[in-house]
Order: structure tokens, then sequence, then C-alpha cells
């Protein structure tokens, strides 16, 4: 139990204020913000004729899903929500996809060492970040759950009630 407790080092710079470093959510809303006009410019020059139908828009909404699952990520973690688990669990997954498809359907080599460079360098380290929030945070909310039902805490309708509140059961069983 008591390594469970150690703080990890990203806790412990916050000095017990975050679990998340602050310059994340900035961060990913920046890569979200760069994504939108990066998309638009890959509807305006991707080839026109491609062995695959909708090509483009086939790039163009999985990037502007991207987008959406960045900017979604940082407004969770700027929240300081337990959702940001989930948003930057698929956050690192559509950046996995992004340059797995990013290096196998490039042609020649000058696109293929484009598509390499951006994995390497933004989509990997990136998706990287995103799972190491989420079991940053799941392992906090684990932490913290016995601590909290041991407090008295319940959760009702997915959020955590404190003891001294009324629930709403509570509240229907007084009523009847």
């Amino acid at each position: 139990m008591a390594a469970e407790l150690r703080a990890r080092a990203g806790f412990r710079l916050g000095r017990g204020r975050w679990l998340v470093p602050p310059w994340i959510a900035p961060a990913l809303l920046g890569c979200a913000i760069v994504l939108f006009p990066w998309t638009a410019l890959l509807f305006a020059t991707l080839p026109r004729h491609y062995a695959a139908n909708h090509w483009k828009v086939a790039w163009g909404g999985f990037d502007i899903g991207l987008g959406l699952a960045l900017a979604t990520t940082a407004l969770m973690v700027a929240r300081r929500s337990p959702l940001a688990e989930v948003t930057a669990t698929i956050t690192g997954t559509l950046l996995l996809c992004d340059a797995w498809f990013d290096v196998l359907t490039s042609r020649g080599v000058s696109d293929v060492t484009q598509a390499a460079a951006s994995a390497s360098f933004i989509e990997l380290p990136l998706a990287a970040l995103c799972f190491w929030m989420a079991r940053n945070i799941a392992h906090a909310v684990e932490v913290a759950r016995p601590f909290l039902q041991a407090a008295g805490f319940t959760i009702v309708d997915n959020k955590l009630v404190p003891p001294d509140e009324p629930t709403k059961s509570s509240e229907l069983r007084s009523a009847s």
C-alpha cells in the first residue's frame, strides 16, 4: 500500500495540485488548432485520383475526428475531469492509427520519409503522452477510491457525493 501512495514524479512536481502537468491542456489544444489548417491543406492537395474511393474525405474526416479528440482531451484535462482518462485513451489510439496509415499509405521515398518523421516526432510521442495521462488518472482514482469510501463518500448517478450531502435515492425514500 505504501508503494501505491508514493507520489509519482508528475504529482510531486505539482506539489500535489495536479496529476497531469498543466502545460498539457494548452499543448493538446495547440495541436488541435494546428491540425485543422493541416486538414484543409490535405483537402486541397491530396491527389484527386488514388486507389481508394473517397480518399480526401477519408483522410480529412479522420483528421477532423483527431482534432476533436485532441481538443476534447485538452478540455477534460483543463477541467481536471476524470473523463480525461477516456478521452486521452481515444486520442492516443487515433494518433497511433494516424501514424500507422500515414506511413503505410505513403508512396515514394520523400513521402515515406515525411510520414515516418511525423510519426516518430509528433504522433507517437503524443500518443505515448496520452496513454501516460490515462494511466496516471486511472491509478489516482484507484488509489483514492478506498479512502473516499472509508470517509463515507458514495457515487450516485456517476457523481461523487460527500457523506453529509443527501442523495437522490435517500430523498426519494424520505418523500414516500
